[in-house]
């Protein structure tokens, strides 16, 4: 499983008969819209790679049951069938090379696989059989349910600090909406659901009418060809409805607001944000990307933040900026596809420094916020970020089954292909255009803000005093630096609220 807030479960699994899968609990067809199917051929390739998104993300969770959206994804994709055990399955699956990965966001539930052509007959069998018949054992439903309470306990609190903070901010910022809680939900849910709540969310959201499947690689084509017969087994699940839950206004941040969550570790996190009315559907998308990549591109080494407070100060190891949901930031390179989101966010990812520079760091990060959004960029800055940034969304799109993703996620959002409309787009972009975004929509006085952090009371008077915060530097610094740091030293953060929460507290209920 992967180290992250979404739950990623890969079920290494191989063939040794091909069956015959006749679905066996799927409800008998009826009138609706034919199965949409996102096609990628390449008379080229050797592998096929499969997605099925479902309407069937964390927003769905019933309150109170939240996580159900997540064990239900895992007790089709790591759980056995009607036919196997699991045991069997994870037998049957591994000379073939094949694998079902599941995972889950707020918005969609994924299912999704790679296997060689000369397989995928006997692979599509064994991945419709999960689909279709899952047995909903006892067994696979404690075992799976433990893994996700592991996440939450283990992972985002004894483990990784940093995906602790992001998670939390999430939770900060969408308070009350229904993307505010973990995918993997809280402990306190998860040890109340059943099998049964399990059963009801498969048979509500599993359906034809939420379902975007997507297929890419060397598939047989013709009019019998693979799609045709993955669209007529796909035509057995209930019919559904095509309708995505509504979701509620956005959140709106009022000043600036602190969660100190207290845990034993040497240094300290730094995380803020704000719910952002931008998705990728909107046109001030892509002149507000253009302005973050320039602030701080993800892992890059040329972003303002990443100079200023890395390159210059030695404040820490990386600084970055988002303007939407970013799967996984530890350990990822590029925007994984399959996350789409309606409502957005915008974030700053200050990671640990340390405990003595925390104050100055965080003042530090909100200079630069606030001297793009009062400033803005510069035409050669423009220009070489807006270059930059079309060679490099280029290479988001390298692997066949990341190209599928960034497709059905165009699908998603009802957009051109993403990497062609980054193109199209930034070519005829003014630095007008990008300033103007970073005026509106770059705000460094309302947000929530999450520090993981030791001696947590220590640091809320910190922050609740305001006073200065010089840096102290134990090797040589530009004196052009120094000069700088006597106005982010004194810079006012004048803290709205600040809240102190022990570890142990976090995703409880």
């Amino acid at each position: 499983m992967n180290d992250r807030r979404r739950l990623t479960a890969v079920l290494a699994i191989a063939l040794t008969a091909v069956l015959a899968v006749v679905p066996a609990i799927a409800a008998p067809l009826l009138a609706a819209e034919p199965v949409q199917v996102i096609e990628q051929h390449s008379d080229t390739s050797p592998l096929v790679a499969i997605r099925l998104q479902f309407n069937a993300g964390s927003i769905y969770d019933p309150p109170g049951k939240e996580g159900v959206a997540s064990l239900t994804a895992m007790m089709i994709g790591q759980a056995g069938t009607r036919k196997h055990s699991y045991k069997e399955l994870a037998e049957a699956f591994y000379p073939m090379a094949g694998a079902i990965g599941t995972s889950v966001d707020r918005e969609v539930a994924i299912l999704d696989g790679r296997v060689h052509r000369d397989q995928l007959d006997a692979y599509t069998g064994l991945f419709e059989e999960a689909l279709f018949e899952p047995a909903f054992t006892q067994s696979d439903f404690e075992r799976n349910k433990a893994l996700l309470l592991s996440v939450l306990t283990d992972t985002y609190r004894a483990g990784s600090d940093e995906l602790l903070g992001l998670e939390a901010l999430q939770d900060k910022i969408f308070a009350g909406h229904p993307y505010g809680h973990p995918v993997e939900g809280t402990v306190e849910s998860l040890q109340r659901l059943t099998i049964d709540d399990v059963k009801a969310f498969y048979k509500d959201h599993y359906t034809r009418g939420g379902l975007l499947a997507g297929v890419a690689g060397g598939y047989p084509q013709g009019p019998q060809g693979y799609v045709q017969r993955l669209t007529k087994d796909l035509a057995a699940l209930p019919a559904g409805t095509p309708d995505r839950k509504a979701l509620p206004p956005l959140p709106k941040a009022a000043g600036r607001n602190f969660t100190l969550i207290e845990k034993q570790t040497a240094a300290v996190g730094i995380n803020l944000g704000y719910a952002l009315p931008v998705n990728r559907s909107d046109p001030d998308y892509f002149p507000l990307m253009v302005a973050n990549s320039y602030l701080g591109e993800h892992r890059s080494l040329y972003g303002r933040l990443m100079n200023e407070l890395r390159g210059f100060r030695g404040l820490n190891y990386g600084d970055y900026s988002y303007i939407e949901f970013w799967d996984n930031p530890p350990g990822t390179e590029q925007p994984t596809p399959n996350v789409p989101r309606r409502q957005q966010y915008f974030s700053v990812w200050v990671r640990p420094v340390n405990p003595a520079d925390a104050q100055f760091a965080l003042r530090a990060a909100l200079t630069e916020v606030q001297k793009l959004h009062d400033h803005g960029m510069s035409q050669k800055d423009f220009e070489a970020t807006r270059d930059l940034l079309i060679n490099y969304s280029k290479l988001w799109a390298g692997e066949m089954s990341r190209r599928l993703g960034l497709l059905m996620d165009s699908k998603f959002y009802g957009t051109p292909y993403y990497i062609d409309e980054i193109e199209a787009r930034l070519k005829t972009m003014t630095l007008e255009q990008v300033n103007a975004a970073a005026r509106k929509y770059l705000d460094p006085t309302n947000f929530d803000a999450v520090l993981v952090t030791g001696n947590a009371q220590q640091l809320k008077d910190i922050l609740q005093k305001d006073a200065p915060s010089p840096k102290k530097y134990t090797n040589p610094v530009a004196p052009a630096v120094l000069e700088a740091d006597k106005t982010i030293e004194a810079l006012k953060i004048q803290p709205a609220k600040i809240e102190v929460v022990p570890v142990d507290q976090m995703f409880q209920h």
